[in-house]
C-alpha cells in the first residue's frame, strides 16, 4: 500500500520505519514531493494536535494548520483513502466525509491505549525514582485518578516498595483498587491527607490541585503532572509553595519513541487488515 505520513514526532518516524517493511512509505514536508495519484492511507500524528490549531509536529518550524492539512489531504486522497488520526477532530471527520474518504481515530483502539498507558507508567516511574535523593522503597505515593495509567503506575510503584493510595471519584473504581491491595480515598478527602505523601502523581486531566492543596504538601514532596496541559497554573502554584513540580506529559514520545512507534504501526496494520477482509 501507498502510505503518506503528515506531522508527528520521533514516534511516527519509528512507525514509518516499521510499516516500510510491507508498504510504500512517503512523508509530507521537507524535501518530499509527490507525483499525481492518491495514497491508500494517510497517517496523522499522535496526538493529532496539542493547541487545536495546528497539527502536532514538534520538529517542524511551521506545522500545518488544519486548513492547510485539509488542502494536503484533498490533494492526495480519493474515495478509497483511509485517513488515520491519533485523536478525534470534528472538522477533520467532516472534511473526510465531504470528500468521501474514511477517517479513523487509531488511538481509540483499546490495545494501543493500554500499551501507551503502560509506557507512560514506565517512564513516570523512572522520573519519580530520579527526582530526589531518597528512594521509592519505603515511600508513600498518592495517585489521583483510576484509569489505565493509574493502574499500571500503581503496580510498578508497589513492586518498588512504595505504599500507594488512589484518590478517585468513582466508588466502584476505588473498591477495585482496594480489592487489589491498595488504599483508596474519595477525591474530596485529599486535603485532609495530602501532607503524608512523598510523591503525588496526577492522572486526571483537570485542575485538581490549587494553591491551598499545594501549601499542605510536605516541602520535600514531589508532584508529577501526567494529564493537565503545561499552560495550566499548577507549576507556578507548586513552586510558589516550595514543591518540586515535574511536568510529564507525552512521555512515550519522549522516552520510549521506538516502542511507542512500533505499537502504533501494529495498530495501523490491524486496521488495514480489517479493511481488506
Amino acid at each position: 500500500m501507498k502510505i503518506l505520513f503528515i506531522g508527528g514526532d520521533k514516534r511516527m518516524e519509528y512507525t514509518a520505519e516499521k510499516l516500510s517493511e510491507n508498504h510504500d512509505i512517503s512523508r509530507f514536508g521537507g524535501k518530499f514531493s509527490a507525483s499525481g495519484g492518491a495514497f491508500d492511507v494517510i497517517i496523522l500524528p499522535l496526538p493529532l494536535s496539542k493547541d487545536g490549531k495546528t497539527i502536532f509536529a514538534p520538529n517542524e518550524h511551521s506545522p500545518l494548520t488544519f486548513d492547510e492539512l485539509f488542502q494536503v489531504i484533498g490533494g492526495f486522497a480519493d474515495e478509497h483513502t483511509i485517513v488515520l488520526a491519533g485523536g478525534e477532530n470534528p472538522a477533520l471527520s467532516e472534511f473526510c466525509r465531504d470528500i468521501n474518504c474514511e477517517c479513523v481515530n487509531y488511538f481509540a483502539c483499546e490495545t494501543l491505549t493500554l500499551r501507551n498507558a503502560a509506557l507512560t507508567a514506565e517512564s513516570a516511574l523512572c522520573l519519580l525514582s530520579q527526582s530526589t535523593d531518597g528512594a521509592l522503597l519505603g515511600s508513600e505515593t498518592l495517585i489521583t485518578g483510576s484509569g489505565r495509567i493509574a493502574g499500571f503506575l500503581a503496580e510498578r510503584l508497589r513492586v518498588c516498595g512504595s505504599e500507594v493510595t488512589i484518590a478517585a471519584r468513582n466508588s466502584a473504581k476505588r473498591e477495585q483498587f482496594i480489592l487489589n491491595g491498595y488504599s483508596a480515598i474519595p477525591i474530596e478527602e485529599l486535603s485532609n491527607v495530602i501532607s503524608k505523601f512523598d510523591y503525588i502523581v496526577n492522572t486526571i486531566p483537570a485542575p485538581i490541585f490549587d494553591e491551598n492543596m499545594f501549601s499542605k504538601m510536605r516541602l520535600d514532596a514531589v508532584y508529577q503532572e501526567l494529564a493537565s496541559l503545561p499552560e495550566q497554573p499548577g507549576k507556578v502554584l507548586a513552586e510558589h509553595c516550595g514543591i518540586r513540580y515535574i511536568y510529564a506529559g507525552g512521555l512515550p514520545g519522549k522516552y520510549s519513541p521506538k516502542a511507542a512507534g512500533e505499537f502504533i504501526a501494529d495498530t495501523i496494520e490491524e486496521i488495514i487488515r480489517k479493511r481488506k477482509e
